[in-house]
């Protein structure tokens, strides 16, 4: 009688089921279902073990609510809001690390010194923003019903003029000493320059109902200033600028300009700093202001991503991965571990 055990043919038809069904890879689902979901799982498992996500949801929260503040209350109030953020992380980080944790307390010392970065940069900008994104908008306004349609302007309000054109050789010119020197007594000036805009051409006794100003370090007749961009706009048909607050010396400088030239000015004539996009300022700083607070979320999530990988927290984050992407694929072989002899 032979040792050999053979299989009847009943366990032979028993057992070729189960060893067939044992095969049978999984069934996978879509491939972006599958490469969206490792990709959320590779990256909680880096920020997921510790505080890192607390502190980016810490520093996004912060420096909505500070910038916030900054655009519609006031700087200041922007800074004390920043201020409350920055105290309460830096306090419950530090007891974490006097509690030995020091693992969780660094991502949120981390937060909170982006935080000023973040809230101090990018709020700045957004202030500047504000200043004319909110403002009073005149426009497709005639030059002769200017005053009244202007009436009570604020500052930076938006004109856009239908006709107009300014005046550039009826020039006036104030000349203000903003800061005298102490020891050779002689001062810093200011040069408040300004022209009519006018309707036509330039006649004598012409009413003026709108001026262009600005405001220059140097004077107003040198070559330094005709040349200067702010100069050269007055010789382009823009009809459109940025309301400026007339106070007694663009009145002197306007007075000298009309007593010169024999203009009649408007007693309501408002004041314009003659620009091509009277909202360009207000575009490059809306944007800038996204830009630096986008580099510091990246410059965060940069930084907490290399700590993570030299602190051993992304050991299993690309394994893990791996096996959601492709249940079925073969694991690699683990590294061997040099022995000592």
């Amino acid at each position: 009688m032979s040792a050999t055990k053979t299989m009847t043919e009943s366990e032979k038809d028993t057992e070729a089921p189960l060893l067939e069904s044992e095969k049978e890879p999984e069934v996978l689902r879509p491939l972006p279902v599958r490469a969206v979901h490792a990709a959320l799982h590779f990256c909680f498992m880096l920020f997921g073990k510790e505080y890192g996500w607390a502190g980016f949801c810490f520093l996004v929260i912060g420096t909505t609510c500070s910038v916030a503040t900054s655009v519609h209350v006031n700087w200041l109030g922007g800074c004390a809001v920043m201020m409350v953020f920055f105290a309460s992380c830096f306090c419950f980080a530090g007891f974490q690390a006097v509690s030995g944790k020091y693992e969780l307390a660094r991502p949120l010392l981390l937060s909170a010194m982006m935080l000023f970065l973040s809230c101090i940069l990018g709020g700045h900008f957004f202030v500047v923003w504000s200043k004319s994104a909110g403002s009073q908008v005149i426009k497709d306004s005639y030059l002769k019903d200017l005053p009244a349609a202007s009436a009570g302007y604020h500052e930076n309000a938006l004109f856009y003029l239908k006709d107009g054109s300014v005046g550039a050789d009826q020039m006036g010119v104030k000349k203000v000493c903003k800061d005298k020197l102490p020891v050779v007594g002689t001062c810093v000036y200011n040069y408040f320059c300004v022209a009519p805009v006018l309707e036509g051409p330039y006649e004598k006794g012409a009413e003026v109902n709108a001026w262009v100003g600005i405001l220059s370090h140097v004077d107003c007749s040198l070559a330094s200033f005709t040349t200067s961009p702010a100069r050269k706009a007055w010789d382009h048909p823009y009809r459109a600028g940025l309301g400026m607050h007339r106070d007694k010396h663009w009145n002197e400088a306007i007075g000298a300009s009309s007593k010169k030239f024999g203009l009649k000015s408007n007693k309501g004539a408002p004041l314009i700093n003659w620009v091509a996009d009277p909202t360009h300022d207000e575009k490059v700083a809306w944007h800038t202001g996204w830009l630096v607070e986008f580099t510091v979320f990246c410059m965060y999530l940069v930084v907490m991503l290399v700590y993570s990988y030299c602190t051993g927290i992304s050991e299993d984050a690309l394994p893990e991965t791996r096996k959601i992407m492709d249940p079925n694929a073969p694991l690699k072989p683990s590294r061997r571990k040099k022995v000592d002899p």
